[in-house]
């Protein structure tokens, strides 16, 4: 997976649907399960050879509602210039939240075919925090 770029990545994750072995094959590990409850499957990850180090997958019950939250590696980190976040078109939604340490977060979400795709960055330093894929959920209005 070394030589696929994080849009590459984040492309090829939101496109089709949800599926544990198709997430599993794309970012080329294995998922464990962590955690159940009546509404959802919890899963974790680790990853080699990638711009993130940690990831957790969440799979609803009923529905093909799924959460795929991956972890950027923080040694090597990504700023916003490297997402090149135009690439996915016009933002759907904004939030900003000043209460997360150090400085506070802007969080950018995004319609990629069937995901809606949330990139979370640092507020002052524009640090990657971590990337957000969710499907079945409505696009919320921002």
């Amino acid at each position: 997976m070394s030589d696929k770029t994080i849009n590459q990545l984040i492309e090829a994750l939101a496109q089709g649907a949800p599926d544990v072995e198709r997430l599993q094959s794309t970012l080329a590990t294995a998922f464990k399960q962590s955690n159940e409850n009546p509404y959802w499957t919890y899963y974790e990850f680790d990853l080699q050879n990638s711009p993130f180090v940690h990831g957790e997958y969440r799979r609803g019950k009923t529905g093909n509602k799924a959460l795929l939250s991956l972890m950027p590696v923080v040694d090597t980190p990504v700023n916003e210039n490297d997402l090149a976040l135009e690439r996915w078109g016009e933002v759907q939604n904004f939030r900003i939240n000043p209460r997360i340490p150090p400085e506070g977060t802007d969080t950018f979400i995004y319609r990629i075919d069937n995901a809606q795709v949330s990139f979370q960055l640092t507020h002052t330093s524009r640090r990657l925090r971590s990337v957000v894929l969710e499907w079945g959920v409505i696009q919320s209005e921002g």
